[in-house]
C-alpha cells in the first residue's frame, strides 16, 4: 500500500460502545462508504490508529487473556449529523500508517473531536498525562503519583525557563514540555513582571484530578518565589498550603468517581506583594519579586444533601468517618455520647467498606485534622464547640418521629434519648427542640401561629436543621481559615500593600452518565 493510501484512506467512524474506533474507507459511493475496522471486544484493545493487515495481541497481552482481534466491514452513512460535511474524520498519521503524536494539539493537521481522544490516549498510554492546545493544559487522570514528573528539579526548570530565564523572542512554551508548571509559572510571571493579576481556571468531571491540580498548583506558585531554595519558605506559605486538609476534611467525600471528590467549588485568592518594576531595576534585578503574602477562599454550592444521604458505595463528608474512629479518650473530651461509637451507631453515616482514604486511615486523618486546625487557631474550647455541632449533626440523624396518639396529624419525638442528648450538645431545654422540630411559625399579619407537623414534615424540618448546621460550621471554619492566612492579617513586611493576585477557580465537578 502506498503512503498516499496510508494517509487519505485511514479514518475514526462513531462507534455506539466506544465512541470513536479508527478504520479504513475501502470504498465511497455517494453518500455511502465502506469501512473496514477491527471488532474490539473492550476499549483498552483499541490502539491509536490501524497498522498492518493483522492486529494480534502479543505475548504479554496473551497472559492477560487479549485474543485476536477480528476484522469486520460495515456500511456508513456519511448523511449522518454525527460526519461533519459528510466527511469522515482522517486520522493523523504518517506514510506507515503511525499516528503522528503532537505536544500541543494546535499542531494536529486534522482537528476533530476524534484525533484529540485519540492523541490525548496515545499520550496516557506513555504515562505522559498532559498535553497542551495553545495556553490550555490538558490532564489525563493517571490514578497514580508520577514522582519524577514533579520532582524539586523539574519545578525549578520550569521556573527558570518560564520565569527567571524566559525566552524573549518566542514562545517561552516550545523550550518545555506541557505540565501543569506551566500554568502556574506563566501566572506568576504575569503578576510579576507584567503586574496583571492572574487567574487559573481548573475544571472537569468528578474523577478527573482538579482538586491535586489545585494542590499541585499551590505549591508550585510557593515555590517559585524561593527559585528552588526551600529554605526560603515562610510560615505564612505553609499555613496556606496546610490549610488545605481542612477544606478536604470538612468538604471532600467519597463517591463512586473519586474517593476524595470536593463536594463544593471554591476560588482561592493567593495574595503576593509585588515588587515595584522601577525598584527592582535599580536593586539590578531583571524580574521583579512576587512575595506570597496570604490567602483567601470563596466557597461555593457545598453539597448540603451529602449530610443527611448518600448512595450505599459513597460516604458522607470524611470529618465524620475521622471523628468516629478516633480513640474513645480523644472522643469523650468533645461528648461522651460518643464513647463507643462507631459509623453504623449513626444513620447519617452508616456503614462504609472503606475506611482509608489516598492511603491513611480515617483515624490517622483526623490527628492530621486536629494539627491543621491548630494552626489556623482551632483549638481547645473552638475545637470542642466544632465537634459538638458536628455531634448534633449526627444525632439528628438518629431522632425518629411518630404519630401523636392524640392527634394522628400530628408528629412526637419517638426517640427521647436522642432528644436528650441534642438538647444537652445544644445547651437548650428539650422541649424547646421539641418544639422547633415538630411546629413551624406562621406569622400573618401582626400575629403569630404555631403550626404542628406531620411525620414526613418533622424529618424533613430535623433533616433540613442538620444540613443547616453542617453548612454554618463549614462556612465557619472558612473563615477561621481566611482570618488566620489573608494577608491583611498576617503579613507583617508590609500589611498595607496593594496585594498582587492569583486566583484558582476549582469548578465543581460536572458528571453525565
Amino acid at each position: 500500500m502506498s503512503g498516499s493510501e496510508n494517509t487519505t484512506n485511514r479514518v475514526y467512524v462513531i462507534s455506539k460502545d466506544f465512541g470513536w474506533i479508527p478504520g479504513k474507507v475501502l470504498t465511497t459511493e455517494g453518500s455511502k462508504a465502506k469501512v473496514e475496522v477491527r471488532d474490539y471486544e473492550e476499549d483498552i484493545h483499541i490502539p491509536a490508529c490501524e497498522v498492518g493487515e493483522i492486529l494480534n495481541p502479543s505475548t504479554s497481552q496473551k497472559k492477560r487473556g487479549i485474543k485476536n482481534v477480528g476484522v469486520k466491514e460495515f456500511e456508513v452513512n456519511l448523511k449522518d449529523k454525527t460526519y461533519a460535511g459528510g466527511v469522515l474524520p482522517l486520522q493523523n498519521v504518517d506514510e506507515d500508517g503511525k499516528l503522528i503524536e503532537v505536544d500541543d494539539m494546535v499542531d494536529l493537521s486534522f482537528l476533530h473531536e476524534a484525533a484529540i481522544l485519540y492523541n490525548l490516549k496515545a499520550r496516557h498510554a506513555k504515562g505522559i498525562p498532559y498535553t497542551r492546545t495553545g495556553d490550555i493544559v490538558i490532564a489525563v487522570n493517571p490514578y497514580q503519583w508520577i514522582t519524577e514528573l514533579y520532582s524539586e528539579e523539574v519545578r525549578c526548570t520550569y521556573a527558570d525557563k518560564l520565569v527567571w530565564n524566559a525566552t524573549q523572542d518566542a514562545d517561552p512554551k516550545s523550550d518545555v514540555n506541557p505540565h501543569v508548571y506551566e500554568t502556574s509559572s506563566l501566572a506568576y510571571r504575569g503578576l510579576a513582571v507584567d503586574g496583571q493579576h492572574q487567574s487559573i481556571l481548573v475544571s472537569g468531571e468528578s474523577g478527573a484530578g482538579k482538586t491535586e491540580t489545585v494542590k499541585i498548583l499551590m505549591s508550585h506558585l510557593a515555590s517559585v518565589q524561593s527559585g528552588g531554595n526551600e529554605g526560603l519558605k515562610s510560615e505564612i506559605v505553609e499555613r496556606v498550603l496546610d490549610s488545605n486538609p481542612l477544606l478536604e476534611a470538612f468538604g471532600n467525600a467519597k463517591t463512586v468517581r473519586n474517593d476524595n471528590s470536593s463536594r463544593f467549588g471554591k476560588f482561592i485568592q493567593l495574595q503576593f506583594d509585588t515588587e515595584d518594576p522601577t525598584h527592582a531595576a535599580f536593586s539590578g534585578k531583571s524580574i521583579p519579586s512576587a512575595i506570597l503574602a496570604g490567602s483567601k477562599c470563596e466557597t461555593y454550592l457545598l453539597e448540603k444533601s451529602r449530610v443527611i444521604s448518600h448512595e450505599d458505595e459513597e460516604r458522607t463528608y470524611h470529618i465524620f468517618y475521622q471523628l468516629l474512629a478516633a480513640p474513645d479518650s480523644l472522643k469523650e473530651k468533645f461528648w461522651d455520647g460518643l464513647v463507643n461509637t462507631d459509623n453504623q451507631s449513626f444513620t447519617y453515616v452508616g456503614y462504609s467498606d472503606t475506611d482509608s482514604i489516598e492511603g491513611k486511615k480515617d483515624g490517622e486523618r483526623f490527628q492530621l485534622t486536629l494539627d491543621a486546625l491548630a494552626i489556623v487557631g482551632v483549638k481547645d474550647d473552638k475545637l470542642r464547640d466544632l465537634m459538638r455541632a458536628l455531634c448534633i449533626v449526627l444525632q439528628l440523624g438518629n431522632m425518629c418521629f411518630d404519630v401523636d396518639p392524640n392527634n394522628e396529624e400530628n408528629a412526637i419525638i419517638a426517640t427521647i434519648e436522642e432528644l436528650d442528648s441534642v438538647a444537652e450538645l445544644m445547651g437548650v431545654e428539650k422541649d424547646i427542640v421539641e418544639k422547633a422540630l415538630t411546629e413551624r411559625t406562621v406569622t400573618a399579619r401582626n400575629e403569630v401561629f404555631k403550626v404542628p407537623l406531620n411525620v414526613e414534615k418533622a424529618q424533613d424540618s430535623c433533616n433540613a436543621f442538620a444540613k443547616e448546621i453542617y453548612s454554618n460550621a463549614f462556612d465557619w471554619l472558612v473563615q477561621t481559615i481566611n482570618n488566620a492566612t489573608c494577608a491583611e492579617n498576617n503579613y507583617e513586611e508590609n500589611p498595607s500593600a496593594d496585594f498582587g493576585m492569583i486566583g484558582l477557580l476549582d469548578i465543581f465537578g460536572f458528571e453525565s452518565f
